[in-house]
């Protein structure tokens, strides 16, 4: 329904869209399995895998540079890793037992900072600079599901508030099958027909995923609507509540690795060579790049910035894939504006495509949750055409009412504290 188009808006110039996706492959100068990826923005990037192999980038992949040291031992394997910023980062790694290590001077040097006998961690990820959290396998296995929390930016690790029993004797989680937001909450799946969901890690749901034992892969697009997948596709549009097939088929039958998207548009890649898209909620799906070589995808990650034009795949030959021109976003001017702005759209009335302006005023630095979501006449949400950490600026999004019926919409900004509704009408 929508197609999403962001862009800093200048009133002496014209912004050039992106509309294209272009895949082109990375140097990595490695050619061992690579597993995991943490984009901070379109520049910085950092990657692991296999052999204690751990590489970042600072120019969008121009250079990638090595970036493991002691202690991290070179036959250990490293499974999942989260940047918190251009030069601390956290990575785990598995065997025997599980370690986890952290830097903050990208790389040169790295400090355990966790370790557990016979566990296997799935998931780190960090909600800002202090708080984080790990999700490991039960220890010992059919017993509670290994959780640990920190407040001091991964220094210290603690589990005393975290408890979720295991579902069974050989309940386990897959690497990086997880999805974390302040709205969405934390997601991650399993080897046990079921997904978990928590708000606060402290009170969990149990979530079936009918037709797929393996939870491998899960990503949202918004708080309701987002996919998981094992052998094939699932979708929610609840928030996880209940799942269902997607109406198109995903090609190919390998195991999905990795699940990424924005508005209507949503990239899949198994482990094989290929890069799946599709742009409308998957109702059909395309072959959109096949990687050369004999390496196989292990997973594919989207940038944490608002304004993020990239993605990034990575594979079990050391390959690393990136592609731009996703979103359609282009900054055009520096200035910030000094107050809260939701305009009118225009046109208006319109059929079938209409543009919304909205303004983040200075004073938020670090950016806040903003939401532009579209309603009906009778208060029912028609679609959420924003939902993002947005920093100051001035922005402009187009919506797509092809496929809704003429009549009077409410379009909503939600800012912080800042909210707004205004009228539009589509005629057809």
């Amino acid at each position: 329904m929508n197609k999403l188009f962001l862009f800093l808006l200048s009133v002496t110039l014209i912004c050039n869209y992106l509309t294209a996706q272009s895949w082109v492959e990375q140097t990595s100068g490695v050619t061992t399995q690579l597993t995991s990826i943490s984009a901070i923005d379109d520049n910085n990037v950092w990657v692991c895998g296999y052999s204690g192999r751990v590489l970042r980038t600072t120019d969008g992949g121009v250079n990638w540079v090595s970036a493991n040291a002691a202690p991290i031992p070179a036959s250990l394997n490293l499974h999942s890793i989260f940047a918190i910023d251009s030069i601390t980062a956290l990575v785990a790694g598995s065997g025997t037992s599980s370690f986890l290590f952290r830097t903050t001077n990208a790389g040169v040097n790295w400090t355990q900072v966790f370790t557990e006998t016979g566990g296997f961690i799935d998931v780190v990820v960090f909600g800002n600079a202090f708080a984080g959290y790990m999700i490991g396998d039960p220890v010992p296995a059919g017993g509670r599901w290994s959780l640990w929390g920190t407040t001091t930016g991964g220094v210290t690790w603690d589990s005393a508030t975290f408890y979720l029993p295991a579902g069974s004797n050989s309940e386990a989680g897959w690497n990086n099958a997880y999805y974390f937001d302040i709205t969405t909450g934390l997601i991650f799946g399993t080897n046990n027909t079921r997904v978990y969901k928590t708000i606060n890690l402290v009170n969990w749901q149990t979530l079936a995923t009918p037709t797929q034992v393996n939870s491998y892969a899960l990503w949202f697009n918004n708080p309701v609507i987002g996919m998981m997948g094992g052998t094939a596709l699932l979708m929610t549009t609840n928030g996880g509540t209940s799942w269902i097939p997607t109406v198109g088929t995903l090609p190919g039958t390998a195991i999905i690795s990795g699940i990424v998207g924005f508005a209507n548009s949503w990239w899949v890649v198994r482990q094989s060579a290929a890069v799946y898209f599709s742009s409308n909620s998957g109702i059909a799906w395309s072959t959109q790049y096949t990687a050369p070589g004999a390496g196989l995808y292990r997973y594919i990650a989207k940038p944490r910035t608002f304004n993020a034009n990239s993605l990034y795949a990575v594979r079990t030959d050391g390959g690393i894939s990136k592609a731009t021109g996703l979103v359609g976003i282009e900054p055009v001017s520096n200035q910030i504006p000094k107050q809260f702005t939701l305009c009118q759209n225009y046109p208006n009335p319109f059929n079938p495509v209409t543009h919304i302006k909205f303004s983040i005023p200075a004073g938020t630095s670090q950016g806040m949750l903003t939401q532009l979501k579209v309603y009906d006449e009778l208060g029912r949400e028609v679609t959420t055409l924003v939902n993002e950490i947005v920093t100051p600026g001035t922005y402009e999004v187009s919506f797509d009412a092809s496929d809704i019926a003429s009549g009077v919409y409410y379009y909503k900004l939600t800012a912080g504290s800042f909210t707004e509704t205004k009228k539009m009408v589509v005629v057809k």
